[in-house]
């Protein structure tokens, strides 16, 4: 073996150690959880009960990020290009699944781009109506819709909820203009004096303004109707024969987290996810599921893709 031979196996023992070294003393300062919405809204909720928990479990502190905007591109693509250190994370929704599919501006072409972390329950989606409005059913909505001399207003924050909107509008024939938000807390007061007619929006940022007077839910997008709310129909039995939207909240790391980093932070979140904090934000939340691996977490990443993949390609769908 050469000296230059030598140097070069020397340097690369070096360096494997060195990281392997970093991984088994992960985490040594604040870890960065993007959220791609604004503050305020239940996947932020979410995320902030989660982060704390994790915390606990890691001996750092995991401080939330909101970074809203284009759709989530923009918490998204900073988490994309960050270094796969472990130090910053994103708290993706299903919906970041249909992104790049929806839009050309998408910073990623596949969310499988991303490191899979782990997936908690996700927000059932809901067509939700200001109370002023002459409905109470969803095939009243949609006579008041065709009735209308100009297209009613939807509300949206996310794609999500664009799909959800879609397979209504499309099973009972009638159109919705849509008004983009950055986030939940800027669309509410809009929906709530009138001033758009209609929005899909998680549940659990539905339920205190119903419970107020102020909103109607006309249906939700689940199998079986939600306990909490027996008088509730599911959008299927409202007419709408497309299935679930599929729902959860990732955590993901940018490509190449290493394998080690991956399941320390999966650990913790598993951690986090039986406190009983978390458990009490969740029923508050309405959010229903139980944390998932790295590798359950692909398979619903994918799975997520092919139903906004399969939408696009029914209904050549874009929100450019």
């Amino acid at each position: 073996m050469n000296r230059l031979t030598s140097i070069l196996v020397v340097s690369a023992l070096a360096l494997l150690t060195a990281t392997a070294q970093a991984q088994t003393a992960y985490p040594v300062k604040p870890i960065r959880l993007i959220v791609p919405l604004p503050a305020g809204g239940p996947s932020d909720a979410a995320a902030r009960v989660l982060a704390k928990g994790m915390a606990a479990g890691l001996g750092q502190e995991v401080l939330v990020d909101n970074r809203p905007g284009a759709n989530t591109s923009i918490g998204a693509g900073a988490a994309l290009n960050a270094t796969p250190d472990g130090y910053t994370l994103l708290f993706a929704l299903a919906s970041n699944a249909g992104l790049p599919h929806l839009t050309k501006t998408s910073p990623y072409k596949s969310l499988a781009e991303f490191s899979p972390i782990a997936a908690i329950g996700g927000n059932t989606q809901c067509l939700v109506v200001p109370s002023s409005l002459p409905v109470n059913t969803l095939a009243e909505f949609a006579s008041y819709a065709k009735a209308s001399p100009k297209p009613l207003m939807r509300g949206s924050n996310n794609v999500g909820e664009d799909m959800v909107a879609g397979h209504v509008t499309s099973a009972l024939g009638f159109t919705l203009e849509r008004v983009s938000y950055k986030g939940v807390p800027q669309l509410l007061p809009d929906l709530l004096e009138g001033r758009i007619q209609a929005a899909v929006l998680p549940v659990g940022a539905s339920v205190p303004h119903m419970r107020s007077g102020r909103l109607a839910i006309l249906g939700c997008s689940i199998a079986q109707r939600i306990p909490a709310l027996p008088t509730v129909p599911t959008l299927l039995e409202a007419g709408v024969s497309a299935g679930p939207l599929i729902t959860a909240h990732f955590v993901l790391g940018p490509p190449q987290l290493p394998a080690g980093i991956i399941e320390r932070l999966a650990g913790a979140v598993r951690q986090a996810a039986q406190t009983a904090e978390f458990k009490q934000e969740m029923e508050r939340l309405l959010i229903i599921g139980s944390a998932h691996s790295p590798a359950e977490t692909r398979e619903l990443m994918l799975q997520a893709e092919a139903q906004y993949l399969q939408f696009v390609r029914e209904t050549g769908a874009s929100i450019d």
